[in-house]
């Protein structure tokens, strides 16, 4: 974005004729990060994989938009982990928070590729049985752990998670 000064002010010059217009100067400079745009876009995409996840894991059933951000291995977890809890009766209750960063991003081939390193703290995010009351044992251990995501972006389709990877043995 450029940055525009404008100089001028006031509505009239001392000798009382009316002040000329204000002037804008564009910057010319580039923007400090070329790739910021895409930067964006993977995130929306991870997070927008994320918030459909959670809403998976709350109902019982997949969200609909969970197909619009996640496939291959990403999607695959989803749907496996969503089986496991409908086998125990179990939903999650709560939101995971997230503090994700592109780590790389390569725009120069097809598809392109992007890797999201997220820590995710799941503090406040439960089992819990049908009825909402807590299922199973607390976690025991650290509720903060590393998560590692690809993601893949084709011609001009959307990006897509590809891989999601909880680093158990990660803290963050």
């Amino acid at each position: 974005m450029a940055a525009v000064i404008l100089t001028g002010c006031g509505g009239g010059g001392s000798d009382g004729k009316p002040a000329e217009a204000p002037t804008a100067a564009a910057s010319a400079s580039a923007p400090a990060d070329p790739q910021a745009a895409e930067k964006a876009a993977v995130l929306a995409a991870y997070a927008g994989m994320g918030a459909a996840e959670v809403r998976t894991y709350a109902s019982g059933t997949l969200d609909p938009e969970v197909e619009r951000y996640a496939t291959d291995q990403a999607l695959a977890d989803v749907k496996a982990t969503l089986f496991w809890y409908q086998q125990r009766g179990t939903r999650m209750r709560g939101q995971p928070t997230h503090t994700a960063a592109v780590e790389s991003l390569d725009t120069t081939g097809d598809p392109r590729r992007a890797v999201v390193s997220d820590c995710v703290d799941s503090t406040g995010y439960d089992k819990v049985d049908k009825d909402g009351n807590p299922a199973g044992a607390a976690p025991s251990g650290p509720r903060r752990h590393v998560v590692t995501s690809g993601l893949q972006r084709t011609g001009s389709g959307p990006w897509l998670v590809w891989t999601s990877t909880i680093e158990r043995d990660r803290t963050c």
